[in-house]
């Protein structure tokens, strides 16, 4: 098989079993309504962007260049987060499915699978922003601005802008699968802190996402027909508040002149793809079994051997016990299975399972001595981000491993089983941030106390919900940290879990995460109780 037709091959099974599975569709169907929300229409109480101050917003006419382009600077930052959980199981996927064995006696060169990979999941992509794409063009006649159809303007922004960061996205995604193997957590973690931190750091000198480009010349543009414009403050993304109190007054922007020196700059985005998706190949094992977690191999001559020298033990009949069902049920009991999952939560992460716990009995101490302000404010949103591992790892176990029939045909474990999960998350939530609970209650705070509770039983009950429906710790890992980040760090008042930030206790935003983790317990038991059934 020569080289091209073996990247053909990859790039075409990689592409058919991506668009097939669930999590393509559903994040298509998000794209899809998040284009209709990016284009808001004039009476919304929101607007995505322009410029506004508190009397006026400026804002171009809905014509093919500006929802084009306006569409595609929101989309191309959505997909760099989205886009990623969706391709980022390649290597994985043939793996898991018994391709890998083929792959790895096939002639086929690590560069042109790694590079395979990348180009598949970019297909996949390409898919995604095609659909977005047709979506923006109806949301033209949709919003009934401008009836007239430039598709060069429309289109070029979704070519030049979004498909070069896809195609980084997918290499980026190659990389962290063959670097990170045996910690794919850790890299969904990894990667959603740079696409937090990493976009604004980059955008700043390198216009990753062109969006100063597309503003520029949007800004001049609206200058010349209203010059206060440059006064007022630039919007990209979410503002609410509009049209309450503010005047709206357009303009045409008739779109952006791609200039070369632009255009080399999504060249160097394509080349330094090509490169991320060829280092990969370095800690590409072609699916060797015997690879240990640090990443070197071990000789297949000693795995060999060492199934050779194993004997497996033959037990005599006349050695058998039997024993009735009914003397063993109390190995069922909740307090068992509770000891039961903790002990295999530890097992997950034999490189850093004590070293966790007695990280969690630290962060527990220092929210008991620290001063209650530093102990809330600051310790609490760190000591509840460091175990997202663990907590992600929540009712994924029997899928994961395929012990499903196995766990689920034992007695009354259904139950039983979901509660000791549960208590394991609610355990990891207070021995990390119990501390800070017990310096509030010392302090005479009870109420914050109990605000501070609600949020260390809501997010286990948020992992264990997304857990069993997803099967997986991925959706945890990545809506998790998100969550984290845009409620109490950021200062985000709705999304405020934990009860930090002064203005949720007066808005009573604990009862919302009351309400909203009884909902996830009971949808999660609901899941494992259809998983029971099948």
């Amino acid at each position: 098989m020569s080289g091209f037709r073996a990247l053909v091959a990859i790039v075409k099974v990689g592409f058919l079993n991506r668009v097939r599975r669930y999590r393509f569709l559903v994040t298509l169907v998000f794209c899809i309504l998040a284009c209709y929300v990016f284009v808001p229409a004039v009476d919304a109480n929101y607007v995505t962007l322009g410029w506004g101050s508190s009397s006026t917003f400026y804002r171009g006419v809905y014509n093919s260049a500006w929802i084009g382009s306006q569409v595609a600077l929101l989309t191309s930052v959505l997909l760099m987060l989205f886009g990623f959980y969706v391709v980022n199981d390649t290597v994985r996927m043939d793996e898991d499915s018994g391709v890998g064995q083929i792959i790895a006696t096939a002639p086929l060169g690590n560069q042109v699978y790694t590079l395979g990979c990348a180009v598949s999941n970019f297909a996949v992509l390409v898919c995604m922003v095609f659909i977005v794409f047709l979506a923006t063009l109806g949301m033209q006649f949709v919003r009934g601005e401008v009836f007239s159809v430039d598709f060069w303007a429309i289109l070029s922004p979704f070519i030049v802008i979004v498909l070069p960061l896809m195609f980084l996205v997918s290499s980026v995604a190659v990389f962290f699968e063959t670097f990170l193997r045996s910690n794919r957590g850790v890299g969904n973690i990894l990667y959603v802190f740079l696409w937090l931190f990493g976009i604004p750091l980059l955008s700043s000198g390198f216009d990753l996402i062109g969006n100063n480009m597309i503003v520029s010349s949007m800004r001049e543009a609206g200058a010349m027909v209203f010059p206060d414009l440059v006064q007022n403050s630039f919007i990209l993304g979410f503002s609410w508040g509009f049209p309450e109190g503010r005047v709206l007054s357009t303009f045409v922007w008739s779109g952006v002149q791609w200039g070369l020196g632009f255009l080399r700059s999504r060249l160097v985005i394509v080349g330094v793809s090509v490169c991320v998706s060829l280092v990969a190949s370095l800690r590409f094992n072609r699916f060797d079994p015997s690879a240990e977690s640090e990443g070197e191999a071990v000789s297949s001559l000693d795995g060999l051997e060492a199934q050779a020298s194993y004997v497996s033990p033959v037990v005599p009949v006349g050695d058998v016990v039997l024993r009735s069902l009914g003397g063993g049920m109390g190995d069922f009991g909740l307090v068992s299975m509770f000891l039961a999952e903790a002990g295999l939560m530890m097992k997950e992460f034999p490189s850093v399972g004590g070293l966790g716990l007695l990280g969690g009995i630290g962060l527990f101490i220092a929210g008991v001595i620290l001063p209650v302000e530093v102990a809330r404010g600051l310790l609490l949103p760190l000591a509840w981000i460091l175990p997202v591992l663990y907590w992600g790892k929540l009712g994924t176990r029997e899928v994961r491993f395929g012990t499903g029939q196995l766990v689920f045909s034992s007695a009354r474990v259904l139950v039983r089983q979901y509660l000791a999960l549960w208590l394991v998350g609610l355990l990891i939530s207070l021995l990390c941030g119990g501390g800070v609970i017990l310096r509030l209650m010392l302090n005479g705070e009870i109420f914050r106390a109990e605000v501070v509770f609600v949020g260390a039983l809501f997010v286990p009950c948020l992992a264990l919900c997304l857990g069993v429906w997803s099967g997986s710790s991925k959706v945890f890992e990545f809506l998790y940290p998100l969550l984290w980040y845009v409620g109490p760090m950021s200062g985000f008042v709705p999304l405020d879990f934990m009860g930090v930030l002064p203005g949720s206790l007066g808005a009573g935003v604990w009862r919302y995460y009351l309400g909203l983790s009884i909902i996830l317990f009971v949808l999660g038991l609901v899941g494992r109780r259809l998983q029971f059934q099948r």
